[in-house]
């Protein structure tokens, strides 16, 4: 079994679970500014909210424009009026409150770190936000440095982002640091951007368009590889 030192892990759908964390958030939001919805409203705007990040993992938008930009498509689509700024400022007040956590996230990282794993978590997002989720989740412990995309300057899939990671971690030997995390798009691809070994954690069982090094259905199936 090849021997890794340092786990690179993705937080949203990961390790927290941002979908929970998102649908109370923009619940609380919608409500807030008086905007009638429901389960198709919150569906709604999370598939625009994903588009726009992935929008933003292509290189094709810049971070600032996915905020406001994000609520401006989504009160179009539901013909409404509203502050898309001021809602996007109140949602990220909101949103870091969402501390909820994948199903064995807790218990793997219990025995990766009983293990001797360095631990980082890479993510994209806004620092403030995910520092917050981090620390209310109750993660913070186990991570040995923290890599949110907007105090690295660069975000995931980029290569220079990873070079970041491992310039400010003590792991230069790349063939001994291992990515975990949901998403072919910003946690895979960005793997094979920088010449890392990837572990896709694949829950639903979709089909991978990028070639992964490992897939796991279940955090507990890590202890297999690791």
């Amino acid at each position: 079994m090849k021997k890794y030192t340092t786990l690179y892990l993705d937080l949203d759908n990961t390790l927290l679970d941002f979908y929970a964390a998102e649908k109370s958030a923009i619940s609380s939001l919608l409500k807030l500014h008086n905007i009638p919805f429901g389960n198709a409203e919150i569906s709604l705007y999370s598939d625009i909210n994903r588009s726009y990040w992935e929008m933003f993992e292509r290189g094709e938008i810049k971070k600032e424009q996915i905020f406001a930009g994000r609520f401006k498509t989504f009160l179009e689509a539901v013909r409404r009026e509203g502050d898309p700024e001021k809602m996007a400022s109140d949602y990220f007040g909101l949103l870091s409150e969402g501390s909820q956590l994948m199903e064995g996230a807790t218990e793997i990282l219990d025995y990766l770190k009983s293990r001797g794993y360095t631990l980082c978590a890479t993510t994209n997002g806004v620092a403030n936000t995910q520092f917050k989720r981090i620390k209310n989740s109750g993660l913070e412990p186990y991570f040995d440095y923290v890599f949110v995309s907007e105090t690295t300057g660069r975000q995931k899939p980029e290569k220079e982002y990873f070079d970041y990671v491992i310039e400010h971690s003590p792991e230069k030997d790349r063939s001994k640091i291992l990515i975990v995390g949901d998403s072919l798009s910003s946690d895979i691809l960005g793997g094979i951007n920088a010449g890392l070994d990837t572990c896709w954690f694949n829950p639903t069982g979709e089909k991978a368009k990028y070639p992964v090094t490992y897939q796991i259905k279940a955090l507990s199936e890590l202890k297999s590889i690791l």
